[in-house]
């Protein structure tokens, strides 16, 4: 016999682990389990990736000018983005033979990134 799968009335009425789901300044309505949340939280948890999404807060950046920015190695970046696009946190968009990067949609609020769980603003640096 097959057990059905039982999704908690929480969930279908905008609610998160039974926790009402306050509005996040994206208005994405995000709303993720704890495994998904601490997935979230490792992948910003490198000092290199929060480095490059302090650059692209600013606006949609290539590869060098991130670089240039954050004064990491263009392959050191490149890498980084690839594990961030994965986890839906970066987009990217073709410019010619240039690829140009940004904070997803999904994600973005002003000054930092709403990952449905947590929001995080960053401060400008000095």
């Amino acid at each position: 016999m097959k057990k059905k799968s039982v999704r908690s009335k929480g969930a279908r009425a905008g609610r998160c682990c039974d926790v009402p789901q306050p509005d996040t300044p994206s208005k994405t309505g995000l709303c993720r389990n704890p495994d998904d949340c601490a997935h979230m939280m490792k992948i910003l948890s490198d000092a290199n990736r929060i480095k490059i999404v302090r650059a692209l807060i600013s606006g949609p950046s290539h590869v060098s000018s991130i670089s240039e920015a954050t004064g990491l190695s263009v392959h050191r970046i490149s890498h980084h983005l690839g594990r961030m696009r994965l986890a839906r946190l970066v987009a990217a968009t073709r410019d010619g033979r240039n690829i140009v990067y940004r904070i997803a949609d999904a994600v973005a609020t002003p000054g930092g990134v709403d990952l449905g769980c947590a929001c995080i603003i960053f401060r400008p640096l000095r």
